[in-house]
């Protein structure tokens, strides 16, 4: 797919430049949905993505990014198992460009790959339980990531979401429900 998506932008008019190189980061809301009960927390993430121009108004954009999160960053409770896990994020966004010259609205929707780099652990406060230690969520992780943002100058200011659409909770055979984890970010990036 990648391979045919460059094909189509050198095939872009020379007139206007066909690829556009971001660098950006993000910051915001984490939101654990565990079973019923939701977690919030800070989700920061670190990326880059090459915005590929299709035509005038339509774009995508592949990229990679590394993503931390982190459930309850700024208090402490005795036993507490906050969650704590780091992504490596492959999205690829189609955008959608309302922009004159060197400014203006960019829409972009699209998967996220999201693969578990740094998984977090089970603690279990109340003596020996045969979860401890085990591993919390799945490895692999699809979510779908809805964006808004402004280009001003050679930066873009703009809002994300990424939405777990796979329930990543590891049960291990011990215990049950559900969990999805999604994000609600500003972001600021860099073109070049």
């Amino acid at each position: 797919m990648l391979a045919a998506l460059l094909v189509a932008a050198c095939n872009v008019s020379a007139q206007r430049k066909a690829l556009e190189h971001n660098v950006y980061v993000s910051a915001g809301l984490f939101i654990d949905r565990n079973a019923g009960d939701t977690g919030n927390g800070l989700s920061v993430r670190l990326g880059y993505g090459l915005d590929i121009r299709l035509s005038q108004k339509l774009s995508v954009m592949p990229g990679i990014a590394v993503r931390g999160v982190i459930e309850s960053p700024f208090e402490s409770w005795d036993g507490a198992d906050d969650d704590i896990f780091t992504f490596l994020d492959i999205p690829v966004i189609a955008r959608y460009h309302l922009d004159s010259g060197k400014g203006g609205w960019v829409f972009g929707l699209g998967p996220v790959l999201s693969f578990c780099v740094d998984n977090d652990t089970y603690y279990i406060d109340a003596g020996p339980d045969p979860l401890t230690d085990k591993t919390k969520i799945k490895p692999f992780d699809l979510g779908l990531q809805p964006s808004v943002a402004y280009k001003l100058g050679r930066f873009t200011l703009g809002v994300d979401a990424r939405i777990g659409l796979l329930n990543v909770k590891r049960t291990h055979g011990l215990t049950t429900g559900t969990q999805h984890l999604h994000d609600l970010t500003a972001t600021v990036a860099f073109r070049f």
